[in-house]
Formats: C-alpha cells, structure tokens, sequence
C-alpha cells in the first residue's frame, strides 16, 4: 500500500496543529484489486481535522490529503487527483474517497453499531473480523471507538503495466479521539 505512505511522507511534523482535531487511528488493509499482492496493510496515524461549518479539511500533520461535508457524525470525504510519477513500473493517478462516523469523545453517534455497519460495508467476513478484530480496532472496544470508516484509492491513471485503470485498494479505517 505504497500509495498512501507516498502521501504521508510529507506530513512528518513533529507537531499537531493545534487549531485542528486529532484521531490516532489504525488504517488496515481490506481489499486490494489491483496488484496480487494480498498480504494485508496496516499502519497507524493522527487524523486531523479542521472544521468550517459542515465543510471539513482532513489533515496528517498540517498537511491537507482531502476535504470534506460533515452532516451530523458522518463525514464524507475526498482527495484532489494524486499523481506518482516516480512509481515503479509506470506513474500512477489516483484518488481517495471515504466515509466515516467519528465524534469527539462521549456517547453520542451510537458507534457499536456504526462500528459493526462500517464492517458490514466493508466485507470483511466474520471468521476475518473475529481473528482480527483487536487488530481493525486497535484493541478498543467498538463502543469506544470514536472514528470508524472505510476508504478507497481508485486507480485514474495508469502507466503501469500491472496497475489498470479502474482498480482500487480499500482500507477500513479506526480509532480513538485526543483529548
């Protein structure tokens, strides 16, 4: 899951953005349509994000990969076209789109059931959710989980060989809020 540590690399501060939201969330590796590589990615990161009313800029650090509509507790989400043009084997385009519940601590959104929705929608069978389940929700339980969503990188273009236009790497998402 190359694509999404190349839009990280930028977003390496040191610090928080003080004036934005913060999530430490696990982003795990679902399913992946694009190369036979199926050995599952997963990597932690702060989420940040700013608000503008229901308009959201989600952030890494201080650095913005997509923005978004904030309607209650649900966010949706996407990136401006991505391009890799020092990919391996051909540069790729790409973009991100998600959807996610999150709230900012405290017992509103419902998310034990947000939690089991956002699995459900993203396929991912119950012997899979069982075994891993500690793993997708970093060891919390769903009720204290304060984001949970999925995202997917859609291949837009391609210049390389093994990577076809219209393939997509989908991640389910989640983690807790910083207070």
């Amino acid at each position: 899951m190359l694509l999404f540590s190349a839009l990280i690399a930028c977003g390496d501060k040191d610090e928080l953005d003080p004036d934005s939201y913060h999530w430490d969330v696990r982003v795990t590796g679902v399913e992946n349509t694009c190369t036979e590589d199926q050995d599952g990615y997963s990597e932690d990161f702060v989420y940040s994000l700013d608000f503008t009313g229901s308009l959201t800029k989600l952030k890494i650090g201080y650095d913005g990969f997509a923005t978004g509509t904030l309607k209650g507790c649900e966010l949706e989400y996407e990136s401006q076209v991505v391009g890799e043009p020092d990919r391996a084997g051909g540069a790729v385009q790409w973009v991100l789109s998600g959807n996610a519940v999150q709230r900012t601590g405290g017992d509103i959104c419902d998310m034990e059931d947000k939690v089991e929705e956002m699995r459900n929608d993203a396929e991912i069978a119950d012997d899979v959710w069982g075994e891993f389940r500690d793993k997708y929700l970093m060891s919390n339980e769903p009720a204290d989980i304060d984001w949970v969503g999925i995202e997917t990188f859609e291949i837009v273009g391609s210049e390389n060989e093994s990577v076809e236009v219209g393939c997509s790497y989908t991640s389910f998402v989640a983690g807790t809020y910083r207070q």
